[in-house]
């Protein structure tokens, strides 16, 4: 029975191996010089069966999300000019909705932009020893950059908003908890970006200055890190872009800037807050968008 069993086995893997072979290889025919027919397996392009899985997988994952409900497509045109009008409830007049935009929602911004500053620091800061600690070509010792991969991995898991949650429980509702849940965010995705970047260098350079007597600490700073600095700048800039918008999210937690007043304003229904709010903020995401791509045209 053993011995049926294993034949069984052998013949279902050939079975599967064949077919296998059918899906992905071709006889390709071809006539040599000499005259000679000659037929060869080649690899079949998977570009079009990948493309139809891809296809089928999407639509199988929309079918879950598409929402039966029906769209209030009216509603929009009236939501959309709550936003600009002052409210009877709220601003009332448009002196107060000025006044909200320039006196409130304004230096909430400033604040808020702040805020992402010091986190991103903090965060690039925190990122340094541990991406150069993860980069197998710099320290080459599995027993220390693999245990550093795997806890640094770890914390990337937690999402920016759990971290945020985390963060009001250890410093309460304020811009700290922020500051807290950003800082974590930037060293993840620093380090991510940094060592894998740091291992694809020339180590030529490297080499020569670990062999000339220098310690590796050392070989990086004078070899590898002019290397990288232009990523590690453009890195920076494309960092504090993406906590200038996760910072709108986190508010909604309490862990403080302008997603804390635009949550208020979104709870109690106070549109007119709310547009006031959202258009200085785009104004200044606008901005420091541009700023950041020609400082990261620059760096490169």
């Amino acid at each position: 029975m053993n011995n049926e069993t294993q034949n069984d086995k052998v013949t279902f893997k050939q079975k599967v191996s064949n077919f296998w072979n059918k899906l992905t290889i071709k006889d390709v025919s071809f006539t040599t010089e000499d005259g000679t027919l000659k037929t060869i397996k080649k690899k079949r392009s998977m570009v079009i069966p990948g493309l139809i899985l891809f296809i089928i997988f999407f639509m199988l994952c929309f079918s879950f999300v598409a929402t039966k409900r029906k769209l209030k497509w009216d509603q929009f045109g009236i939501l959309f000019s709550q936003l600009f009008v002052p409210s009877k409830w709220s601003l009332k007049t448009h002196e107060g909705y000025k006044d909200f935009v320039f006196n409130t929602a304004i230096p909430r911004i400033w604040d808020t932009v702040q805020m992402v500053y010091i986190a991103t620091i903090l965060g690039v800061l925190l990122s340094v020893p541990l991406y150069i600690l993860s980069a197998s070509n710099v320290v080459e010792k599995k027993r220390i950059f693999i245990p550093v991969r795997i806890i640094v991995n770890f914390f990337r898991t937690i999402p920016t908003f759990v971290l945020a949650i985390i963060g009001t429980v250890f410093f309460g509702f304020s811009d700290t908890a922020g500051i807290f849940a950003m800082s974590l965010f930037t060293a993840g995705v620093m380090y991510k970006l940094m060592y894998e970047y740091i291992e694809t260098v020339d180590m030529g350079p490297f080499e020569a200055s670990v062999s000339s007597g220098a310690n590796r600490l050392k070989g990086y700073s004078i070899a590898i890190h002019p290397q990288i600095m232009p990523m590690f700048v453009s890195n920076i800039i494309y960092i504090f872009e993406i906590n200038i918008r996760a910072s709108v999210v986190l508010g909604f937690v309490g862990a403080g800037g302008i997603g804390q007043l635009l949550s208020n304003a979104l709870e109690s229904s106070q549109y007119d807050k709310v547009g006031a709010i959202l258009i200085p903020l785009f104004i200044v995401v606008f901005v420091l968008q541009v700023i950041s791509s020609m400082l990261r045209r620059r760096s490169n």
